[in-house]
Parts: C-alpha cells; sequence; structure tokens
C-alpha cells in the first residue's frame, strides 16, 4: 500500500513565484545630498570668480594707457603719474577738474577727466596720482577714482633737491582752495 499510494500522488504543480515589483529612483537620497553640494560648490565658486574678476583693476604707466585701446565699459584700468605743471582746470560746477599726467621720465602725457567731490586735494608737480577709471576713443582718460600721494612723505632725495631749488629757501603757499570753515565771517 504504500507503494501504491506514492504512485498515486498527483503530479506537483510547478511553483510559480510572484515577483513583486519594486520601485527605482534614479538617484538614492545619498547621491542627491552629494548633487546638491556639488551644484551649490560649483555656484558658489562661480560667483566668487566672477566678483574678484570685476573687483581687480589693472595698473599701467601713463605711455601703457596710451598705446592700449579704449577699454571696455565693464572694466577699469588703474595709471599712475604726476601732474604736468600748469594744466589742472576745475569747472565752474566745482565738480569737474580737467588736467594732464605724465610718466616718471616726463615722456608721455594724458589728458584726464575727473567728475567728483575734489575737495582740498593738493596738486603740484611733484604729487603722484592714482587714477582708476576707462581710456576714451578719444584717447583721453575718464577718472572714476581720484588718490594723491602726498608728495613729502614720498619724495626722493633728488625731486627734495628740486623744490629747494624752485622754492630758493623761501616757501610758497601751497596751491589748494582755502578752508570754509577756517574763514572769517
Amino acid at each position: 500500500m504504500t507503494n501504491q499510494s506514492n504512485d498515486q500522488q498527483q503530479p506537483e504543480a510547478p511553483q510559480t513565484t510572484v515577483a513583486t515589483a519594486r520601485t527605482s529612483t534614479l538617484m538614492g537620497p545619498r547621491a542627491k545630498l552629494a548633487f546638491a553640494f556639488v551644484l551649490v560648490a560649483v555656484a558658489l565658486a562661480y560667483f566668487a570668480f566672477s566678483a574678484f574678476e570685476g573687483a581687480t583693476v589693472d595698473y599701467l604707466s601713463v605711455a601703457q594707457v596710451a598705446e592700449e585701446a579704449p577699454t571696455a565699459t565693464d572694466r577699469q584700468v588703474g595709471v599712475t603719474g604726476k601732474l604736468v605743471q600748469d594744466s589742472y582746470v576745475r569747472d565752474a560746477d566745482g565738480l569737474t577738474a580737467r588736467f594732464a599726467i605724465k610718466d616718471e621720465d616726463g615722456i608721455g602725457e594724458l589728458q584726464v577727466t575727473y567728475r567728483g567731490e575734489i575737495g582740498q586735494v593738493f596738486f603740484n608737480d611733484h604729487s603722484e596720482i592714482i587714477l582708476q577709471g576707462q581710456k576714451l576713443v578719444d584717447g583721453s582718460f575718464n577718472a572714476e577714482n581720484l588718490t594723491v600721494r602726498c608728495p613729502s612723505k614720498y619724495l626722493t632725495e633728488s625731486e627734495q633737491a628740486e623744490i629747494d631749488a624752485q622754492n630758493n629757501g623761501d616757501p610758497e603757499t601751497p596751491p589748494y582752495q582755502p578752508d570754509y570753515f577756517n574763514q572769517e565771517v
């Protein structure tokens, strides 16, 4: 009987496994977080690069600016030179000044226009003038920032000897405007 019962067993049905569908994502949570950090880092690097690029100013000599083509509207150049004697003219509005600067050797000259508050800037032939702005198509320089370095602190021995020879021991009053606060009414 045991043999018969074994023989009469029904054939087993094939077992089918039911596969459950898993949802898959393109990126896991860690990959998404890493991608976000990389994206933020790239954006910060771009903004830092563009900020530093716009803030840098190339300083050139007067001769180099004279040879250079007009500057782009979004670019500034710096130039350093000395005031050309008797070239300083201030407009009646009190905010516009026109003058020329030259290199140390005095070979090249650059016409400059500056619009802004000047105050009591001490202009003389030995003052070092530091400008930031743009070279225009006509060859002149439109200065947006103006700094005058005090000549008494930065004179070489030859410049001091030249000043002493010009003054012949009799110093003249400096050529700047009177102080309005010290005037008697």
